[in-house]
């Protein structure tokens, strides 16, 4: 039976240990860290690329959560002009239509105060 033998396996354990003991803890992901200046701070160059990489998936991210949130805003925004429009134009065919009866009313009491009138001039003028 072939097994391992004692000292690779220390050899492969002293190998980890120096590689992992080597690199540099990667900082966490967040809008103070994801700075160019934070990011060429990073000495080692697997670590700073691989967080390099995680800052912008995290600014994709946060980009796309941006617009949509303005897309939101922008359609209640464009619902509510909708419905302000909608009541301006319910209040002005209101007002129209108030001005056009009033309009009717005040023709119609002239017209009949001139008939009144011509009336009266008939009556005197036959009497």
């Amino acid at each position: 039976m072939n097994t391992i033998k004692p000292k690779y396996l220390v050899g492969l354990m002293m190998v980890a240990a120096f590689t992992t003991a080597c690199s540099e803890k990667m900082p966490q992901v967040n809008d103070q860290n994801c700075t160019q200046t934070s990011i060429n701070q990073i000495e080692d160059s697997e670590t700073r690329d691989k967080f390099s990489d995680e800052c912008f998936d995290y600014r994709m991210e946060q980009g796309k959560e941006k617009a949509s949130n303005l897309m939101e805003q922008g359609a209640d925004k464009a619902e509510e002009m909708y419905d302000d429009g909608v009541d301006a134009a319910e209040d002005m065919y209101d007002s129209a239509a108030d001005t056009a009866e009033d309009m009717y009313d005040d023709t119609a009491d002239a017209m009949e105060d001139g008939a009144d009138a011509a009336e009266d001039e008939m009556d005197s003028a036959t009497n």
